[in-house]
């Protein structure tokens, strides 16, 4: 069975404050699920300059939170 990513956040902010926190809060929440199930790792995308995605992700080793920009 292929197992495809699973999106659990977008986030776009006006200031760096607001999408830290927001981040961090997604972040957080994707590392409670990922220990939950125990085979995926975090994959923490940036669309932009004030917008990036959170997705538990098959090609990231559990345990693992990979950065990615396609800003």
């Amino acid at each position: 069975m292929i197992e495809a990513p699973e999106l659990l956040a977008t986030i776009t902010a006006t200031s760096r404050t607001t999408m830290e926190n927001n981040l961090n809060a997604a972040i957080q929440a994707a590392e409670q699920r990922a220990r939950n199930e125990g085979r995926r790792g975090i994959l923490v995308t940036r669309l932009d300059y004030a917008s990036y995605t959170v997705e538990l992700s098959p090609d990231v080793p559990y345990g693992y939170t990979y950065e990615k920009h396609d800003a």
